[in-house]
């Protein structure tokens, strides 16, 4: 389900827009990307007074890896994303791929961006968004603190879209520099 709500927002959100919207994903996340392309130039096509927006998915993003496992991250053509509206569809699927989006998440705003829209269909950790007894870490609050630190751009904070949060109050773990939704 969560899927399908994905690509359902990418077309409402750019119905009423002019100019010309990156799609940036990890690599995890390229299937949806294609369908969230599809539908946006389909849309375009049948809807052309009303959809505007012209949709590229940009696969700028180089995921390598450095033989220790850290990773060794890319960004093609960062000169051109200066002004652009920049959308970067995530996955939190395993702790192993948090750290190399994250630095691709706070790479984005300082290239640049006018807006920045960090797509998450699925908040991985929600199910640990609360504390039972005493010891427990409340891992969701950490994500989401973590997540929160996304640097601002020239129109203000990135806006966060998840669809399958688990637990709305986990709405208000993120700080004032990013924008649930």
């Amino acid at each position: 389900m969560a899927k399908q709500e994905t690509v359902d927002y990418f077309h409402d959100v750019m119905q009423h827009t002019k100019n010309e919207v990156w799609l940036v994903s990890h690599s995890s996340m390229d299937h949806l990307a294609e369908k969230i392309i599809e539908r946006c130039h389909l849309a375009r096509t049948n809807e052309s007074q009303h959809f505007r927006r012209n949709v590229i998915w940009k696969r700028i993003v180089r995921w390598d890896h450095f033989a220790d496992g850290f990773p060794n991250i890319f960004i093609d053509d960062v000169k051109e994303m200066a002004g652009k509206d920049v959308m970067f569809l995530a996955s939190f699927h395993s702790p192993a791929v948090i750290f190399e989006q994250m630095s691709v998440l706070f790479a984005i705003p300082r290239y640049l961006a006018r807006s920045f829209h960090i797509i998450l269909p699925y908040f991985a950790t929600g199910t640990m968004e609360r504390i039972d007894k005493e010891g427990q870490v409340a891992t969701a609050k950490t994500l989401a603190t973590l997540l929160s630190t996304v640097p601002l751009t020239a129109r203000g904070p990135p806006q966060l879209l998840i669809f399958d949060i688990h637990a709305l109050q986990e709405r208000f773990y993120f700080g004032e520099n990013i924008i649930p939704r």
